[in-house]
């Protein structure tokens, strides 16, 4: 099986690029079909190279969207996991210790803090996203229950603090369905790009192989031209 690492990549680029290199040196080279010239080939080796860059930058965004998850979930000053042990003691405070209220409002933070959720910038393994996207639309709907519960309080919730008030809360609800979607949605970017572009290695594999069998059938299996190209791998 091939590797689809970016090593793997390039060095199939750069041994395509050294097959058309070949080539243009052999003396008469006439290929079978027109796709299998060096200006076909050509085209497509530069094609294939359009798509590495494209992947490179739907690959950073997917980092860049994960990353701004993480801070709004659990790193920047008002993250969910950040705000959770102020709105525990506020309920507390409001309610008392053992009344229903406090015992309703931690039991909907252990949800949020339950979960465990892989943080890994991208995998092309679509089930492990899906999986990390669930866990965190779950951890999500719950902070949506928790914001809903302290909204049902009306005045006698009312901290201090204003990073833990209903508005700011809903606020960084808003957040959190917005992060969660475009981590979702570069990664489908990703995926989608980096699918055409293993096809157009496939096609560019695919097409060497056919160039070589010219070379053999032109210049002979013993020619110095084959035997310089046949171990060329794409």
């Amino acid at each position: 099986m091939r590797s689809h690492s970016e090593t793997s990549y390039g060095a199939r680029i750069g041994n395509a690029e050294k097959l058309v290199a070949a080539l243009q040196n052999f003396n008469g080279y006439l290929p079978i079909k027109p796709e299998f010239s060096i200006t076909s080939y050509t085209g497509l080796i530069n094609t294939t190279k359009g798509f590495n860059t494209t992947v490179a930058d739907k690959k950073q965004a997917h980092s860049l969207a994960v990353e701004n998850r993480i801070q709004i979930f659990d790193k920047r000053e008002d993250a969910i996991k950040k705000t959770l042990p102020s709105i525990n003691g506020a309920v507390k405070v409001f309610f008392g210790r053992t009344s229903k209220e406090a015992k309703d409002v931690a039991a909907i933070i252990a949800k949020i803090t339950g979960n465990n959720i892989k943080r890994g910038t991208i995998n092309v393994n679509e089930n492990l996203v899906s999986q990390s996207y669930q866990s965190y639309q779950s951890k999500t709907q719950f902070f949506a229950d928790l914001v809903e519960y302290l909204t049902n309080f009306g005045t006698d919730y009312d901290p201090a603090n204003s990073a833990i008030k209903v508005i700011a809360l809903n606020g960084i609800y808003a957040n959190a369905v917005t992060a969660n979607n475009e981590v979702m949605n570069t990664f489908t970017q990703f995926a989608q790009n980096n699918a055409i572009r293993i096809e157009s290695y496939n096609q560019l594999s695919q097409t060497a192989i056919r160039i070589k069998d010219s070379v053999k059938a032109q210049y002979g299996v013993q020619s110095t031209e084959y035997r310089l190209i046949k171990g060329l791998k794409i």
